[in-house]
């Protein structure tokens, strides 16, 4: 009783030291869907209280809840089905509410690509880093932890990733 009872402070603890990078990591892999999100961050988050026991904070600290977080995701953009539906309500279905949503859907797709297209000019080990660092906010010791490098190779990369896009810009 007295193991369950620390197990699930524990877990408490670590929830609420993860829960926001962790949903920062989902929702911008999900384009910015707040509720697909918040399923998503639950689901991983009950992924990870079923295997609490097994975690050691001295070996993973936060690479454990992201590596729950990524597989996750790859498993639910493998499984998912494109899906659509239109407005059901007749207010929505007139021709300013379409060429609204197509006009900002257009805009966030814009943003998107730029993104994309600035991050596509590093190699995959720095573009991680500048995503988790400067998109996600993670800092250079979790990251670090993360990718099994030392903090200072972290700073180091990150700094040339940097300078690299500064100077292709």
């Amino acid at each position: 009783m007295l193991d369950k009872i620390r197990l699930k402070k524990e877990f408490e603890k670590f929830y609420n030291t993860h829960l926001d990078k962790v949903y920062r990591f989902v929702f911008f892999r999900t384009g910015g869907n707040k509720d697909l999100a918040q399923d998503l961050v639950s689901e991983i988050f009950i992924k990870a209280l079923e295997h609490f026991a097994d975690y050691d904070q001295k070996k993973s600290n936060s690479a454990w809840i992201f590596t729950i977080a990524k597989n996750h995701m790859a498993n639910y953009w493998r499984d998912k089905k494109p899906t659509g539906s239109l407005p059901e309500d007749e207010d929505e279905a007139n021709d300013d509410f379409w060429l609204k949503s197509a006009v900002n859907a257009f805009k966030k797709d814009a943003e998107k690509r730029r993104v994309s297209e600035i991050l596509e000019k590093l190699d995959v080990s720095s573009r991680e880093i500048v995503t988790f660092h400067y998109i996600l906010g993670y800092n250079y010791a979790e990251i670090a932890a993360m990718k099994n490098m030392s903090e200072t190779a972290v700073k180091v990369a990150a700094h040339r990733a940097i300078k690299k896009l500064s100077t292709q810009s």
